[in-house]
């Protein structure tokens, strides 16, 4: 056994499977969003699930500041919106959103277009970890289809659930 620095424990996380989501936020006639994976439900009764976000990032002081969030679970259909929430966009864009038709969940916060699945979420509690906030979000409302497969995070790379199916 070794120590676990920070590159040992990228490789130990590289093992481990998650779906991809966009965050997203309103806030004073702006909308922010960042891609995450680490995400969680937490409780049935009530609803509760928990995400985090690093603390350099304005999706993380926008949501601190509203109090409410909106999270898209995206479809294997949607690789190419999970990256460009993650950063990986055409940087001729004026923002994220643009070419995107999105409605907005009760608390005006916009829901990804074509997402398998969206909850909106008032933060419950916020807690300060390491390098980011976790966020605890109560679910006020969602939506989902049973027709879709989910975008997948494995081993550093994205894909649906055929991208493994003959590794």
């Amino acid at each position: 056994m070794s120590e676990v620095d920070g590159q040992s424990f990228k490789n130990i996380l590289a093992c481990w499977t998650a779906g991809i989501t966009v965050v997203t936020v309103a806030s004073r006639g702006d909308w922010q969003a960042i891609t995450v994976n680490s995400f969680a439900s937490v409780s049935m009764r009530p609803p509760l699930i928990c995400l985090n976000i690093a603390n350099r990032l304005d999706t993380r002081a926008y949501i601190e500041r509203e109090g409410h969030f909106c999270i898209s679970i995206l479809s294997d259909q949607q690789l190419e919106l999970g990256k460009r929430f993650a950063g990986y966009f055409d940087h001729a864009l004026a923002n994220r959103f643009d070419g995107l038709t999105c409605q907005s969940s009760a608390l005006g916060d916009p829901i990804i277009p074509a997402a398998m699945a969206w909850m909106s979420c008032t933060v419950e509690r916020d807690i300060n970890v390491g390098e980011n906030t976790m966020f605890i979000g109560k679910v006020n409302e969602g939506g989902w289809s049973d027709d879709k497969l989910p975008l997948l995070y494995h081993n550093r790379q994205w894909g649906g659930f055929s991208a493994w199916e003959n590794k």
